[in-house]
């Protein structure tokens, strides 16, 4: 797979690119964001890796030119040394895919890119739309509607608000959503899955007042259901 990796710092972008390289792929280093953009009027890459601290754009700013200007069929992966949960909701918000903190861990890394590539090139469009009361899922455009209203979900908001509604009742493991998901093995360890459950929850209003109930069950994964409400 042809990469291109967005990073400034010599030496970080020298051990990523030679790792990926070792690995069987290429790799395109670029230090500014400007010349990333420029370069992609003229190629196609099957994945793409951001820093966040550039010297000219900043990495949000770049994923979200990515974003509208690629669209989300591109895979991309987020590296930065902030690590709140406010600054990996800002970049989830952007677009991206996932997240690494630095320092990167490079054999970790290898198993994500190698996961989000192999899933984005085995989707496959679904010609139907699913209704779940109250919510209609257009699997061709990754749309979810509530009640006739269309809710803002990212791609792997979409998926997995998609996973839940379509196992009601069902013990979802952590390991079982990061494999259907986001095509990891339980050897991978991230809090991407929480945040994602955490916006899920407040953007479908998945709660009781609205006769859901999305419990994380310690140690075990999470679980859907429907309730009734009191009148």
């Amino acid at each position: 797979m042809d990469i291109a990796l967005l990073e400034d710092n010599p030496a970080d972008a020298r051990l990523i690119k030679q790792y990926i390289e070792t690995s069987g792929h290429a790799c395109t280093v670029f230090v500014t964001g400007q010349s990333l953009i420029n370069e992609f009027h003229n190629r196609v890459f099957d994945l793409l890796i951001i820093d966040w601290e550039l010297p000219d754009i900043s990495g949000d700013k770049v994923l979200r030119w990515a974003r509208d200007s690629i669209g989300h069929d591109l895979p991309i992966i987020f590296i930065t040394g902030r690590d709140s949960t406010q600054d990996i909701v800002a970049m989830l918000d952007a677009g991206a895919d996932d997240y690494m903190t630095k320092p990167v861990q490079l054999e970790e890394m290898l198993a994500r890119i190698t996961a989000l590539v192999r899933r984005a090139r085995q989707h496959e469009k679904i010609n139907n739309t699913t209704y779940i009361e109250p919510y209609s899922l257009d699997f061709n455009c990754h749309r979810i509607t509530k009640s006739g209203v269309e809710i803002a979900l990212t791609p792997k908001e979409f998926e997995l608000a998609r996973y839940l509604l379509q196992n009601i009742g069902d013990l979802l493991s952590r390991t079982k959503l990061l494999e259907e998901i986001w095509g990891y093995g339980p050897e991978i360890h991230t809090r991407t899955i929480d945040i994602h459950i955490s916006r899920i929850r407040k953007k479908l209003e998945l709660t009781e007042e609205h006769g859901w109930k999305l419990t994380s069950i310690y140690h075990k994964g999470y679980r859907l259901e429907r309730i009734a409400r009191l009148e």
